[in-house]
């Protein structure tokens, strides 16, 4: 597959290996205290680390559960006695 042409592009396949190299010497690895600074509406979910996907959906399942909850209770009527 590799140097075949797709939409007029040629294909570049590589071994997820390389991948993963080239990456590591793109980006040296970051200091014990920096961690992933990145806020989960500032970059894509592609970018985050596996536990800061997890504790994104969370949070949103929790904050639509709260969403859903509070348009479940009843409306009182005002000005109706």
């Amino acid at each position: 597959m590799n140097g075949r042409l797709a939409c007029g592009r040629p294909l570049v396949v590589r071994f997820a290996s390389e991948k993963q190299l080239v990456e590591a010497a793109a980006h040296p690895p970051k200091a014990v205290g920096e961690g992933n600074k990145s806020s989960i509406a500032g970059s894509s979910l592609g970018q985050m680390s596996r536990t800061a996907k997890i504790a994104a959906i969370k949070n949103k399942l929790k904050a639509m559960e709260e969403e859903s909850s509070s348009m479940k209770k009843p409306r009182q009527a005002d000005g109706f006695i």
